[in-house]
């Protein structure tokens, strides 16, 4: 109940929503339950419902947020993503087992477990967007 007032609120204070594309080796997979955005000494459990999170003011405009969700048996975890990033409205994280595919292989550093890595695209609702590659950011869920 309380976390349901708080995005009510969030809502009503201009929250940013961004939609979460979870893709597994080229194949699209269902989005976590929920992420959790740590800032500043605070962390937030969020829902994501129909592939969707709200975003609180609060987290666009910190310096630096971790970014985790547990996804297929691996628990994802991005740090150091400046809150502005959160204005870009659509968002990918990419896993792979072997490789990303031809589309994605200019973004890793040669010699990459790519098992333990991801890349998060960010695709703003018009221009270009960018990628963060993110060496080891998947462990196994508990």
């Amino acid at each position: 109940m309380l976390l349901l007032s708080f995005l009510l609120s969030a809502a009503q204070k201009g929250a940013v929503v961004v939609e979460l594309i979870v893709k597994h080796d080229g194949q699209e997979k269902p989005a976590p339950d929920h992420v959790t955005l740590s800032f500043d000494h605070h962390s937030l459990q969020i829902p994501v419902r129909e592939g969707k999170f709200e975003v609180p003011p609060e987290v666009v405009g910190a310096q630096k947020v971790a970014f985790a969700a547990d996804v297929e048996g691996d628990h994802i975890r991005v740090a150091g993503i400046s809150g502005r990033k959160f204005v870009r409205g659509n968002w990918t994280l990419l896993l792979a087992q072997r490789d990303y595919g031809e589309e994605y292989r200019w973004v890793l550093p040669k010699r990459t477990d790519v098992r333990s890595s991801c890349i998060l695209e960010f695709e703003p609702d018009n221009g270009e967007g960018t990628f963060v590659f993110v060496p080891h950011c998947r462990s196994k869920s508990k």
